[in-house]
């Protein structure tokens, strides 16, 4: 009896070469499962910064500051940062890192506390792309796929003191005092923040920070009290970002910008006269401008019993009311404003 020759099946090279195309599609195929989960959990990061972000954005326009970390427990301390944002940890688990300016906190904030506010004491720089990004108002970042903080302080003053290397990597860090400079390494770090100026527009800030707020004054006569005896005129401001701290100068086209008997009220250092166009106040060093919580214009002496405008000095006296804040404690980015004033005295 004859046997069937055709066979079918694998000879051994056949499956030996099957074997290895499948170890191969195996091994690729694991290969690529942790770069494909770092990017998913990296997009994830990304949207759960950009939510943080909008919710504190949010959340200031509607409370006119910025909230407070607190301690990040469950106990009677305030977390503002954690009751505000949905969710404040990244797609590893990790809790972000909230940097925020301590200017634009305020127990019992006002509508100048951002409103009022100039710059800030945050600059950003981004390590990757060497964009500097000045009046950073708050940032919040990642230690992405490496748990290790790439992000350092380079300059300034942050709460608590970023360990030495300075690298960010605390829960939460105040900028205080000196302009704080944080190096953002946004190749490895996730970094998302936001400006004082995009802050203010989710707030709803309108007009200037800061501004006189009379627009004219009373005329006088001379011979008598100005503007009545036992008044005084006061040059009112609003806004700003000290409220209760303001300095004043004065630019005239002498140095005696006021009929004789009417004076502007007494401040520490005394009141600067600027006398243009050689002078200006915008050029006088902050330290030498008058400082008062409002500018007092009356009839000298300022104290009882008043005295009268002199006789004989009716005309049109012209002069420019300076006021700055203390935006920029350490330096001269302060707000001010302008204001020019005719005085008419009547004979």
């Amino acid at each position: 009896m004859q046997r069937p020759t055709d066979r079918n099946g694998f000879t051994l090279v056949e499956l030996a070469v099957s074997l290895v195309v499948i170890g191969l599609l195996i091994g690729l195929g694991t290969a690529m499962v942790g770069p494909l989960m770092s990017a998913i959990k990296v997009r994830e990061s990304r949207e759960n910064l950009g939510a943080a972000v909008e919710s504190i954005n949010s959340w200031a326009a509607g409370n006119n500051r910025l909230p407070q970390w607190g301690d990040g427990i469950t106990d009677a301390t305030i977390d503002e940062f954690v009751e505000v944002t949905r969710n404040t940890a990244d797609a590893w688990g990790r809790s972000f890192i909230y940097i925020y300016d301590q200017n634009l906190f305020a127990a019992v904030p006002t509508k100048d506390t951002i409103c009022g506010r100039r710059s800030t004491s945050l600059k950003l720089i981004d390590l990757n792309t060497n964009a500097t990004i000045q009046n950073v108002a708050f940032a919040i970042l990642s230690l992405g796929d490496d748990a290790e903080s790439n992000t350092t302080l380079t300059s300034g003053t942050l709460t608590p003191a970023p360990v030495n290397p300075p690298k960010i990597e605390a829960s939460s860090y105040v900028a205080t005092g000196n302009a704080a400079i944080v190096s953002a390494d946004t190749a490895n770090d996730l970094v998302r923040w936001a400006t004082l100026d995009e802050l203010r527009t989710k707030v709803g800030c309108q007009g200037p920070q800061l501004r006189i707020v009379n627009n004219e004054l009373p005329f006088g006569y001379a011979g008598v009290s100005y503007p009545a005896a036992g008044t005084t005129l006061n040059f009112s401001v609003d806004g700003g970002a000290t409220p209760s701290v303001y300095r004043w100068c004065i630019e005239a086209a002498n140095a005696t910008p006021l009929p004789s008997g009417l004076d502007f009220s007494s401040t520490s250092p005394t009141l600067p006269i600027r006398v243009t166009p050689t002078n200006s106040c915008r050029e006088l060093a902050e330290t030498n401008w008058g400082a008062a919580s409002s500018l007092t214009l009356s009839t000298a002496p300022l104290t009882s019993p008043y005295g009268t405008i002199a006789a004989g000095t009716q005309g049109s006296y012209s002069f420019t009311v300076y006021v700055r804040d203390n935006n920029d404690t350490s330096g001269s980015n302060d707000n001010i404003a302008a204001k020019a004033f005719v005085l008419t005295i009547n004979p």
